[in-house]
């Protein structure tokens, strides 16, 4: 697995027994000073390509950094901005992106949350398409933070401060080439949680292999509920919630990033508890 160690500005890569194969990072901001591939100011989002490169969300650098498995720098695109349609250059400009997501053609799927949109780039960090505006018609977002792309090329976003989820479904021009890559709305369903708005109450968001959709409800100082996993079909049917505040093995102090391993469990990080949380479904 790998974890982004945000507020220690590191990611770990660390076997399912918990022994730490390799981290890497070290802090720097690029508002006061240079920062090369390797140094994070709060990394927040962390996916794995088909081909094992490892790919990172350096949120408040707001910028993408792409790694070998072991951790060797390969890559660095974006910076801070706004796009601007009629500016080319800018359409890789970010605002504290989070979520990330990697697609088996190894597309990369991006959380822009300030700017309120997903953007894709290739492998190599080309820009592909995006989609998205602020609003809250089909389709539009405000604060979009975890994006998860499922096997059948379907789009999950957790659309935060509109309280929904969103999918999104690939156009045909899209299919097998890269070209013309495309996103229609098809289905949003809303989510009885993500009250506050505070630094910390982020949900993340995660598809397993049936299309099952798990999501974080985080929980904090302003939140007096959340501290679960919450649990639907693709097209919004709840099926089941668990956690609730607290430092147990079954309670959940800050549910923050979530994903599915290739049995199906569940893995959750507990940022208020500094630990992963590992779940078997029934």
């Amino acid at each position: 697995m790998y974890i982004a160690d945000s507020r220690n500005h590191r990611i770990l890569h660390i076997a399912t027994d918990g022994r730490l194969l390799h981290e890497w990072g070290t802090f720097a901001d690029l508002l006061t000073s240079d920062a090369p591939t390797g140094t994070f100011n709060e990394p927040w989002g962390v996916a794995v390509g088909p081909d094992g490169s490892v790919y990172v969300t350096d949120t408040w650098n707001h910028r993408v950094q792409k790694f070998s498995e072991e951790g060797k720098a390969i890559k660095t695109w974006g910076q801070y901005g706004q796009p601007v349609p009629e500016i080319p250059e800018s359409q890789g400009f970010f605002w504290g992106p989070r979520g990330i997501d990697v697609d088996s053609e190894g597309r990369v799927y991006v959380a822009d949350t300030g700017n309120k949109r997903i953007v894709i780039f290739d492998e190599n960090g080309k820009y592909l398409t995006e989609f998205g505006t602020a609003g809250f018609d089909a389709g539009q977002f405000d604060e979009p933070v975890g994006v998860a792309v499922a096997n059948d090329g379907r789009v999950y976003v957790s659309d935060t401060w509109n309280q929904r989820i969103q999918s999104f479904i690939p156009s045909e021009a899209s299919e097998g080439t890269g070209e013309d890559l495309f996103f229609l709305p098809l289905a949003q369903w809303d989510v009885n949680a993500w009250f506050g708005q505070s630094l910390e109450n982020k949900p993340f968001i995660t598809v397993d292999s049936q299309n099952h959709v798990f999501v974080t409800d985080p929980g904090d100082s302003e939140n007096v509920n959340g501290f679960r996993v919450i649990e639907f079909t693709e097209d919004g049917q709840f099926i089941r919630t668990w956690g609730e505040f607290g430092d147990g093995p079954a309670e959940i102090g800050l549910a923050a990033g979530v994903t599915v391993d290739s049995l199906g469990n569940i893995w959750v990080t507990d940022a208020g508890n500094n630990r992963i949380l590992k779940y078997n479904l029934p």
